[in-house]
């Protein structure tokens, strides 16, 4: 007999070792594993794909090591077991083909793959709704070892329909960033109570198996491209950013998971970043690492004695009793003993296999086990809580535990030699946290429409190539087109599977490569270039914005997302963004020139070769073909049928690439017949019956104005603060023309003559209310005597927009939208002729009329559900709706036909509010990609305040009433409207327009708000200056040097109240927040309460310190503060009282221990002081709530707090913080 080598002895010794603690469970002819007492027969896909890793494992480490024949036959039984079970596990998942169809259109959970299935049958075992099935992160784990074993030589995937199913799976997980699953423990958040959260650990296990069969090319292992799988880039980069903004976070009910260890090492290895990956580590060990093994979670209650093993959910209020007495796992040791290997610390590999080896458990036969986990026996459950990781504990759950068992294994062939941890790794993902490739630079191509498009661009020296002169083996397509190829892709007629859904969006990353299609290389543009997506790309200042933050995001993302070549940008100029005869008969010819100078301008910037911006950016401009060699390049083939076919069906579905030409705008136009003849409109052919359209268009203008906050009483104060003269009611009562946007604001008004000046605005209001009720009535008895053919006369007679619409605009509201007007003598419905006059806004760029009429329609822009995702999972929550109504709150990713459901329920009767909150969120979203560090502060986002804030500021910088200033937004462009939302976020306040609108950064001025000036000690603005003396009610002339001075320090007026104003409009909170108030309700017996609501001290017993649903709960309360100033002096409160730890860690403090802790009452002291204080000081507050004089009134401050306390600096001898912390000391010290 052959003698056998010191190391095979020890191999064979491991495989013994597998054949009885693991093999021992295995069904021999389904070959799957289950080991479960209390599910008997149920296989868990996740613990059988580990197992499957094991036996991979010991089948290379056979290969490897083999010394003869017999070691060759172990290898071969090893990898034909391996593949059986993963052949198993595909086939259970392929029997729910049915619910992987329905899951892909409609993630429903319902619908989602089952997790675990029976041994014997490969049947599920539980109906859909008994269990936690959605579990993203097993059926990526499946995809990633598919991929791996794949790689190393090993075939799991047999036939075409097989690869369709993957293809398949692979659409199922793609949105796995955006779509809440229960994870990998099951249950969902940590009460149990089956609430679905976005997971971390999935996310990053659905980002690894995306970049795994990216990588692994072709499934058959034979190099043919039929078998080879479709990942789209853009998914894997939104996992990578949502990944990026949650470490080392799990979810919104964890802070922390030991799940992550799978991601951040093996064998995921999906996180890039190495100070991301230490600090998930580091958080991990500290919170979590115990003596034997980790935690799962804080205040996980799983199988301790204390849990209620008779339900499944928890109370709220029991989750406190599990701290500091959780199951520990071993399973974890394991995953650090893999992470230590693969990071080469050989002394934490030591140190971590120490505390491994005496926690295992050893068998009757001498094998060392791995329990489930171990657990405190209840007569050490108090000393345990009094003295954390004190008590000795037991073993509980299955021993082995399969999953933790397969791990033990791979450290062990590891850590014996067998393997080298990169023989486990044959994608080398282990890498990409080590290797840094350089950014690429972005390659742009532009192409004009039409010869007189390229003879305009060779005007100003810009040598373009025409799209019919590029070489023919080139295609140009939009990127609809390539979402109809992909529809195609993974079809299964036998399974009855489609392909990718036709309504997901086509990423910018997914279109900057070329496509090899039978014999055509084929160039998708982006999909901002597609044909008219919404009435924001009319603004072409918005498009060529795009432009530049497009190129940014993809010279920042292409090394991340591992394609192999340059990325490459085709960018289709056409006669509508240049032309100045007639995109539209209503734009003007300067409009015009702006549009084509913009373009111009943005067309030469790319041709410098550098982009300045968030993310500088190097691109390169050249023809299409200088690029063919060095751009990537992916094959797509279609099994059924032949590529040039699929191409030309595809490519007779083309659609225009941006804004409508004049021939294309005349063409749908003439679809439609006209009610008033020939297209040209006139603007001199007016309605004549003046009066009658009076009525009309005053009814109209009723129904126009976007509804603000009541509690803000149409801005009265900011027009009180900034107005300088009253405006007679005539002036109030009937709307103007907006000023143009490079006017200047005009002076701003003292502040001693404001108490006068309010009492003559309100009287004036009052009887302007009263006037407009009185004709009212009048107004529309007269026009519900209207008859519709009186209306359509009006209409025939005008070609005026304006009229149009208003008339239109009373047919709506008279009639309804599918009323027959009969124009002629064809079927005109209301609806088409608001359809017809919407279009000719758009062209025109008259804002206010395409809101007002994209509002009535109810369109919703095709960006909506896509930035609601961006937002959303980057753990920024949406409002929309009044401040002082009911809100609607987004809390998770909505389909199209819901968002709509929100808006209508949230903007139903406003149809301005409907577009212009639509338009807010699309910038948020886009913002929150590009710019991440400007959401920092910020939790959730109340479309609502924002639009006040907006018309508050325009009101300031116009010298507008509130009305006036709701109207003037209306028509700002949705370029501006973008920069003033960003300079906003940026903590700048706006002070001017630029002549050609905002530009980031530009005509800005004013400094950072936020709360973080306490940190910055801000230097204090002397806003308690000296009123200044008058005689008889008459000002002391000035001499002009004074005048001058007075003017600068009049611009300072109100500077602090529009901070608090903006920031409490944003919810911007300090940094550590949440934390820091948990803290404070800890330590008060009764809560501490807010605008009448109490953040109860069971909440801390609820949630830990800094989970996320504590920020919800405390968002909740704040929430309900109408007044955004009011909000943001309580959060100053708050986090000062948080921050004077003296104050409450006194023996005898007079806090109350009978009654919460009241915010507002500590507030109002605190102005009390301030009032006082400044009644000493003789100082502008004697004017208004330091009067002495009877017929003064107190100022308008919110909440009865005075305006000058708003006004006041945070910090310094005579800021907010002085006077809370004085009444602080005053009531509890």
């Amino acid at each position: 007999m052959r003698s056998r080598s010191g190391s095979g002895v020890r191999l064979d010794r491991i495989l013994f070792m597998v054949e009885q603690t693991i093999c021992s469970h295995q069904n021999p002819i389904t070959a799957l594993f289950a080991n479960q007492k209390d599910f008997p027969g149920h296989a868990w896909v996740r613990d059988n794909v580990y197992i499957a890793q094991a036996l991979w494992a010991l089948y290379r480490a056979y290969m490897k090591c083999a010394d003869f024949d017999e070691d060759l036959t172990k290898a071969k039984e090893l990898g034909f077991t391996c593949v059986k079970m993963m052949q198993s596990i595909l086939e259970c998942l392929m029997r729910q083909a049915d619910k992987l169809e329905q899951f892909k259109k409609y993630q429903r959970p319902l619908d989602a793959l089952h997790s675990k299935y029976a041994v014997a049958t490969k049947g599920t075992v539980c109906g859909d709704a008994d269990w936690g099935h959605l579990q993203m992160d097993a059926i990526s784990l499946y995809l990633l070892t598919l991929a791996q074993i794949t790689a190393s030589g090993l075939q799991v995937v047999r036939n075409f329909d097989e690869v369709a199913f993957i293809q398949n799976l692979v659409y199922y997980i793609e949105t796995g960033y955006r779509t809440p699953d229960y994870g990998v423990w099951e249950r969902g958040d940590k009460t149990n109570q089956g609430i679905r959260e976005l997971n971390a650990s999935s996310i990053g296990m659905v980002k690894a198996a995306l970049q795994a069969l990216n990588d692994v090319g072709d499934l058959f292992v034979d190099g043919s491209r039929g078998s080879v799988v479709h990942v789209l880039p853009d998914e894997i980069e939104q996992c990578s950013a949502v990944l990026s903004s949650m470490l080392p976070r799990e979810s919104f009910s964890k802070e922390t998971d030991a799940a992550l260890l799978g991601i951040i090492s093996y064998p995921a290895f999906c996180v890039e970043d190495p100070e991301l990956v230490a600090q998930t580590r580091e958080t991990i060990t500290h919170r979590l690492l115990g003596k034997y093994g980790c935690r799962r979670f804080m205040r996980d209650g799983y199988k301790t004695v204390l849990e209620d093993g008779s339900r499944l959910y928890y109370n709220k209020s029991e989750l406190q009793q599990f701290e500091d007495i959780e199951c520990e796992w071993p399973i974890f040791l394991c995953y650090l003993i893999l992470d230590a290997m693969y990071s080469k610390d050989d002394e934490a590999v030591e140190a971590y296999w120490q505390q491994l080896e005496s926690v295992l458990v050893l068998s009757d036969k001498g094998f060392r086990l791995v329990p489930e986990l171990y657990v405190v026996l209840r007569e050490h459950v108090s000393a345990e809580k009094a003295h954390p990781s004190t008590q000795p504990r037991v073993p509980g759950g299955a021993t082995p535990f399969l999953w933790a068992q397969s791990l033990y294994v791979i450290i062990c062939l590891l850590y014996e030699g067998f393997l080298l941890p990169a023989e486990l790794d044959p994608l080398s993902r282990r890498l990409s946290v080590y290797e840094k490739r350089p950014p690429c630079e972005v390659q742009v191509t532009v192409l004009a429409e039409s010869a007189d498009v390229q003879r305009e661009l060779r005007a100003h020296d810009i040598h373009v190539q025409r799209v019919d002169e590029i070489d023919p083996v080139f295609t140009i397509l939009p990127a609809s087109a390539l979402g109809h190829l992909l529809e195609k892709i993974g079809e299964s007629k036998k399974l009855n599977l489609s392909g990718r859904p036709l309504d997901r969006p086509i990423g910018l990353l997914s279109t900057s490569r070329l496509y090899q299609i039978g014999n055509k290389f084929v160039i998708f543009t982006p999909q901002f270039m597609d044909s008219r997506r919404s009435h924001l790309m009319y603004d072409i200042r918005i498009l060529t914005d795009e432009w530049s933050s497009e190129l940014q995001y993809i010279y920042a993302s292409w090394n991340s997302v591992s394609i192999s070549g340059r990325p490459l940008v085709v960018l289709v100029i056409t006669q509508g963004m240049l032309s100045t005869e007639g995109l539209s008969h209503f734009s003007n010819i300067h409009l015009n020139r702006h549009m084509k100078s913009t373009v111009i301008g943005a067309i030469k910037k790319i041709n410098t070769g550098y982009l300045s911006g968030a993310r500088d950016c190097r691109v390169v401009m050249k023809d299409l073909s200088d690029f063919f060699r060095t751009t990537a390049v992916s094959k797509m083939e279609f099994r059924d049928k032949k590529a040039e076919e699929m191409l030309r069906s595809v490519a007779a579905e083309k659609v225009q690439f941006t804004l409508l030409t004049e021939d294309a705008t005349e063409a749908k136009s003439e679809k439609m017949a006209s009610p008033r003849g020939p297209r040209t409109l006139k603007r001199g052919e007016s309605v004549k019956d003046r009066s009658a359209y009076s009525l009309i268009h005053k009814a109209s203008m009723r129904h126009r104005s976007i509804a603000l906050d009541s509690n803000d009483a149409d801005l009265i104060q900011l027009r009180l603060a900034y107005k300088s003269r009253p405006r007679d009611l005539h002036e109030m009562d009937s709307p103007r023309q907006s000023p143009p946007l490079g006017q200047k604001p005009l002076g701003l008004v003292k502040e001693h003559s404001s108490g006068e000046l309010r009492q003559q605005l309100l009287k004036t209001t009052r009887r302007g209310a009263e006037n407009e009720t009185a004709h009212r009535d009048l107004k529309t008895e007269q026009i519900m005597e209207m008859k519709a053919d009186d209306l359509l006369d009006l209409l025939n007679e005008t070609t005026v927009l304006e009229e149009q619409i208003s008339i239109v605009h009373c047919l709506w509201m008279k009639f309804g939208p599918d009323y027959d007007t009969e124009l002629g003598c064809q079927h005109i419905t209301v609806r088409m002729l608001m359809e017809e006059v919407h279009t000719k806004a758009c062209e025109a760029r008259e804002w206010a009329l395409v809101r007002l009429t994209a509002g009535l329609l109810k369109k919703q822009l095709e960006e909506l559900s896509k930035a609601v995702t961006h937002l959303l999972v980057r753990q920024k929550q949406i409002t929309v709706g009044m401040a002082s109504k009911k809100e609607e709150v987004i809390t998770c990713p909505k389909t199209n036909e819901e968002l709509e459901k929100i808006m209508n329920r949230a903007y139903g009767d406003d149809a301005n509010s409907f577009t212009l909150a639509q338009e807010i969120i699309v910038y948020l979203g886009s913002l929150v990609r590009t710019e991440p560090k400007l959401f920092l502060e910020m939790f959730r986002l109340r479309i609502g305040l924002i639009i006040q804030v907006l018309a508050s500021e325009l009101a300031r910088l116009r010298n507008l009433s509130g009305t006036e200033a709701a109207e003037t937004l209306l028509t700002v462009s949705p370029f501006e409207l973008k920069s003033m939302i960003f300079s906003l976020l940026s903590g700048r306040l706006l002070e001017e327009y630029a002549e050609d609108g905002f530009h980031y950064g530009d005509t800005i001025r004013e400094t950072r708000t936020g709360i973080g000036s306490f940190r910055r000690q801000i230097e204090e603005r002397k806003s308690l200056r000296k009123s200044t003396r008058s005689v008889g009610g008459l000002d002391i002339p000035k001499e002009e040097d004074e005048e001058d001075e007075a003017d600068e320090d009049d611009f300072q007026f109100g500077i602090w109240l529009r901070h608090r104003r903006i920031d409490g409009a944003l919810n911007r909170v300090p940094n550590g927040f949440y934390a820091i108030l948990w803290d404070t309700v800890h330590k008060m017996p009764h809560g501490v309460k807010i605008n009448d609501t109490i953040l109860h001290w069971g909440l801390t017993q609820e949630m830990t310190r800094k989970e996320i649903k504590f920020a919800l709960e405390v968002e909740e309360a704040l929430n309900r503060i109408a007044e955004p100033e009011y909000r943001e002096l309580v959060v100053e409160t708050l986090w000062l009282l948080g921050r004077l730890e003296k104050l409450v860690l006194l023996e005898q403090p007079n806090i109350p221990r009978d009654r919460p802790l009241d915010v507002d009452h500590i507030l109002h002291v605190a102005n009390q002081i301030f009032v006082n204080h400044n009644k000493q000081l003789e100082t502008l507050v004697l004017e208004c709530c330091a009067s002495s004089n009877p017929n003064n009134t107190k100022c308008d401050g919110a909440r009865s707090i005075c305006k000058h306390f708003y006004d006041s600096a945070p910090a310094g001898e005579y800021g907010t913080s002085h006077y809370i912390i004085r009444a602080l000391m005053q009531l509890y010290s």
